[in-house]
């Protein structure tokens, strides 16, 4: 079997330099693509340490680890340890996605098979391959990191929020809504929109068979449940508008305490406030059960 070296050294520095290329994108680093060629240049020059048998000793685990943060500094310049510390885990990451996606399209395409599980070896990894399983980790890690990234954004704006009332006590977590302008036409009072399965325990009983029947109001539930729990608890009328519907009725009522938890501070809500019953999920995801009116944290 031959090894051509300039084969193996284009290779290698293509390779390289895609990998580098991405720990830009991820980190969000700024450096120059002419840093990040010289970077993987030197990576693809390590690996002609395999043709000089006297060059054995650069093989070792921290020769390797040496070479890999040489790499790091010459392509991006970190000024500080916890940057480095991050670019070398963003690289490594990245090179262990490219190289198992690579292996795992490998022995899928080829239906190879390890048969002795000391070790194997590799025949017929072709380039294709190879572009297969790149293509492949760069797909799956935009989309692994577009999640986490909204993931991230979404809980800057997520408080805790408590309710009472008659001695009854619920707590969920509510997303401030700065698009939340919902108030309640009569008294302008702003309004918190929360899923009816975390209100329900401080909810009378009757409440819950006119909400577990149907996700929609009509007239003639409304008005049952106005006239039965009257003594209970006093419901309000409070009229919507929403995406893909034009209006729509929800039914609300004021507790007897709010209490909402942010990552700023912790505030007991002294003024008026209403809250709205939603016979629906408000995330698709289950991150929050509620959407709270900004002028609250105001």
């Amino acid at each position: 079997m031959y090894i051509y070296a300039e084969y193996l050294l284009l290779e290698n520095l293509a390779i390289n330099y895609i990998i580098l290329y991405v720990t830009r994108k991820v980190t969000r680093t700024n450096t120059k693509s002419i840093r990040l060629f010289i970077g993987a240049l030197i990576g693809a020059l390590y690996t002609l340490v395999l043709f000089f048998p006297s060059l054995k000793f650069m093989t070792k685990f921290s020769i390797k680890v040496l070479i890999s943060i040489l790499i790091i500094i010459i392509a991006f310049n970190p000024e500080k340890i916890r940057g480095l510390i991050k670019l070398i885990s963003v690289f490594y990451l990245i090179s262990f996605v490219f190289a198992g996606a690579s292996l795992g399209i490998f022995f899928i395409i080829t239906n190879e098979q390890l048969n002795d599980i000391r070790g194997f070896a590799i025949k017929d990894f072709s380039l294709q391959i190879l572009g297969i399983g790149i293509f492949f980790s760069i797909a799956l890690m935009k989309n692994i990191f577009k999640y986490y990234q909204k993931k991230a954004i979404v809980s800057n704006y997520l408080a805790s929020v408590s309710i009472s009332l008659n001695n009854k006590k619920v707590d969920f977590t509510a997303l401030i809504d700065t698009g939340n302008s919902l108030k309640e036409p009569i008294s302008d009072k702003p309004v918190i929109i929360a899923e009816y399965k975390v209100l329900k325990e401080i909810l009378p009983v009757t409440v819950e068979e006119i909400y577990l029947k149907s996700d929609s109001l009509c007239l003639d539930s409304i008005t049952d449940i106005m006239q039965n729990t009257q003594e209970e608890i006093r419901f309000r009328l409070i009229p919507f508008k929403s995406v893909g519907k034009n209006n729509g009725i929800l039914l609300g009522f004021k507790p007897d305490e709010i209490v909402v938890v942010n990552c700023e501070n912790q505030k007991k809500v002294e003024e008026d406030v209403l809250v709205a019953i939603y016979n629906n999920k408000l995330s698709s995801e289950d991150d929050y059960s509620g959407l709270l009116h900004p002028e609250i944290l105001n």
